[in-house]
């Protein structure tokens, strides 16, 4: 609905809570005879870079003024829509990281409408930070025109559990098997952030296979939470 009807959403989330693996499932789910999916990522993009881009994408030559620059790009939109060209999905990634100046360069771009419609979908993806951003005063406007928000959090702990066996069983593995303990003792330690799980399951998995054994114990997953730590103090 939210690409059909060219919302603006924003997607936000710790690191490694998942927010790449969402976005790859919805471009995955877009007919690319449909959709052009634009994707963006940055750190201090400025309005000047975001038209700058957006125009190489869509098969014009950046335009050096700034206002120049705009305006070819709402006409390459109507020209789109009027054609029934290929909707168009701009992905921004990384988005706490854009400077204040693009943030409400934003409101003014989606302004640009056809039937009340926005000529197109935006996406802002980043991490927490940008939804406290949002929340500020100065980016009121802005916050106003978002359609759909999503946050994401860590999983429970029944939900890491499911997700390390749902994963074990895409991989066709049956052995070795994480004990109860084992799948407590890393949720608390992830508080269920799929990037940390991945990693310290890979790990557990790897070291069981090295042990030859059939399960991994709690006591197992202590000693690699420990190794990983001490890796951590080493490299910092």
């Amino acid at each position: 609905m939210m690409v059909q009807h060219r919302y603006f959403g924003v997607l936000t989330g710790e690191v490694g809570s998942g927010k790449s693996t969402l976005v790859r499932h919805l471009v995955q789910t877009l007919d690319p005879m449909r959709y052009q999916v634009i994707y963006l990522s940055q750190a201090g993009m400025k309005p000047r870079d975001f038209y700058g881009e957006m125009l190489r994408h869509l098969g014009e030559e950046p335009l050096f003024s700034l206002t120049k620059a705009k305006r070819l790009f709402e006409e390459v939109l109507r020209t789109r829509v009027e054609r029934r060209d290929k909707s168009l999905v701009v992905i921004i990634d990384e988005a706490q990281d854009i400077t204040p100046a693009m943030l409400l360069e934003l409101r003014f771009a989606l302004n640009q409408q056809m039937d009340s419609v926005s000529l197109f979908t935006l996406i802002l993806v980043g991490q927490s930070e940008l939804r406290r951003t949002l929340r500020k005063n100065k980016f009121e406007a802005v916050a106003q025109r978002i359609q759909l928000r999503f946050h994401l959090t860590g999983l429970t702990e029944e939900e890491s559990a499911d997700y390390i066996r749902h994963q074990m069983k895409t991989a066709a593995m049956t052995s070795p098997l994480f004990s109860d303990s084992a799948l407590q003792l890393i949720y608390s330690a992830t508080q269920g952030i799929h990037r940390l799980i991945n990693h310290i399951c890979t790990y557990a998995l790897y070291d069981a296979q090295q042990r030859g054994s059939d399960v991994v114990e709690d006591k197992d997953i202590g000693r690699i939470l420990a190794d990983m730590e001490r890796q951590r103090g080493t490299a910092g």
